[in-house]
C-alpha cells in the first residue's frame, strides 16, 4: 500500500504531461488501487454462481474493464480469490461456444474468453434482479459448463 501511494506521489512530482490521456489513465489507476486496497470487505456473503459488480479496473488493448456484473464460478479456500465471468449487457445469440446466453438475466451473456481471476476486493455489490439477488439457474450453470469444456478441453 505504501508503495502504491508512492507511486502516485511520484509520478504526480514529475513533470507529468496531463495532456497525455495515458498519463491521466495511470493516475486514476493509481488511485483506484489504492482505494481498492484500502477498503475493507465483508466476504461471508459470496458464494460461487452468484452474480456480483467486480472491478476489473483499467484495460490493455481490448481487454476488459470498469465496474461490470459478473458471475463468481469459484474461488480459493480462504475465499480471497475469485474466478469470474463477466457478463456482457448483450444477448449474443451468435452459437460461439465461448459465449453464453444466461436465461435468468435478460439480455446477458457470459463471456467465457475473459474469465479471470481476481482479489476478493474487486467484487462489490451483489448483482440485483427483480429486487433479489441474480444467482445463475441450473441450466446456465450446466450450459456454461458444457461450454468451457469446449473452450479449454477443445472438446466438442
Amino acid at each position: 500500500m505504501k508503495y502504491l501511494k508512492n507511486s502516485l506521489l511520484k509520478k504526480l512530482n514529475i513533470n507529468t504531461n496531463y495532456k497525455n490521456i495515458e498519463n491521466i489513465k495511470y493516475l486514476k489507476w493509481c488511485y483506484d488501487k489504492l482505494l481498492l486496497e484500502s477498503t475493507n470487505y465483508n466476504i461471508s456473503h459470496l458464494k460461487p454462481g452468484c452474480v456480483c459488480w467486480v472491478n476489473f479496473g483499467q484495460n490493455i488493448g481490448s481487454e476488459l474493464r470498469k465496474l461490470r456484473p459478473a458471475i463468481l464460478w469459484r474461488c480459493s479456500a480462504d475465499k480471497k480469490m475469485w474466478t469470474v465471468i463477466p457478463l456482457s449487457s448483450k444477448c449474443y445469440n451468435d452459437k460461439y461456444y465461448f459465449h453464453c446466453d444466461i436465461t435468468n438475466l435478460p439480455c446477458s451473456t457470459a463471456k467465457l474468453e475473459s474469465m479471470t481471476n481476481f482479489s476478493y476486493k474487486r467484487i462489490r455489490e451483489p448483482f440485483f434482479h427483480n429486487k433479489k439477488i441474480a444467482h445463475l439457474s441450473k441450466n446456465d450453470y450446466n450450459n456454461i459448463l458444457l461450454s468451457l469444456k469446449k473452450y479449454y478441453i477443445f472438446d466438442a
